[in-house]
């Protein structure tokens, strides 16, 4: 393991179990520091908002947000963070469900220091090792329903937004225009396809401004899909109010 020290939130509405799995991480002598602490849905997103984790561990069941909830809106807001799922829910369907939201693993509790130990230990491999994903979507797509058609747009944004995306190129690849493919993904996602590419890259370049201290901002702009560090910088500034300098400043030692 390398001395990079991995940020962590952990989600868990019972507090003696959730200062125990504290307990149990911290025990365990792996590159780890908490983030923060959260005692339902709710709070679990506030703090990867506030503090862009590599790895989020959730309890499936909580008040006011559960798990899945808070599951899906990291596949869907935060595609570079990790996840672990715990239950005392030996529900094979709840699996299925966060299988469906690319969770690194599912832990039933109560869960040993072994059991935990193993699961950290694979994760943190592929944190360290893991390398650029690209899938080419190379078939038609006119047979799809509009919701159908929304959600395999959102699945080649998350897979493909540090690349150079072009809406005209991907109306063509999915064999629609990019007026109408707009259209029906604003109407499923909630926003428009460019503003979901843009706070996709934004999310990320928070988290590697936070947790890569020594990477060139201009590396980071390259690798949120920009090639102009200037332009990078700008659209920075204008989604969070600050250069990236002055995020990383303020955000340094979280």
């Amino acid at each position: 393991m390398s001395n990079v020290k991995y940020n962590y939130v952990i989600a868990e509405d019972e507090s003696l179990i959730r200062r125990n799995l504290v307990k149990k991480l911290e025990a365990l002598d792996l590159p780890l520091q908490k983030a923060g602490e959260a005692a339902n849905g709710e709070e679990a997103i506030q703090l990867i908002e506030k503090y862009c984790p590599q790895l989020v561990i959730t309890d499936i069941r909580m008040p006011l947000c559960d798990g899945l909830e808070v599951v899906k809106y990291l596949y869907d807001n935060h595609p570079g963070t990790k996840v672990i799922i715990l239950s005392g829910y030996d529900d094979f369907s709840y699996a299925q469900k966060a299988i469906r939201y690319s969770v690194e693993d599912y832990l039933l509790k109560p869960v040993s220091r072994d059991t935990l130990s193993e699961s950290i230990r694979k994760l943190l491999i592929k944190l360290e090792n893991e390398s650029d994903r690209l899938n080419i979507f190379n078939t038609k797509h006119t047979s799809l329903s509009p919701e159908a058609l929304s959600q395999l747009v959102q699945q080649y944004l998350l897979e493909n937004y540090q690349q150079e995306i072009s809406f005209q190129e991907l109306g063509e690849k999915f064999g629609f225009t990019p007026e109408y493919l707009g259209k029906i993904f604003k109407k499923y996602a909630g926003e428009t396809p460019s503003k979901y590419l843009t706070k996709l890259r934004m999310n990320e370049a928070k988290r590697l401004l936070i947790h890569e201290p020594g990477m060139e901002i201009q590396k980071i702009g390259e690798l949120v899909g920009y090639k102009d560090g200037f332009y990078f910088s700008r659209v920075f500034k204008s989604y969070t109010g600050m250069q990236p300098s002055e995020f990383r400043g303020r955000n340094m030692g979280m």
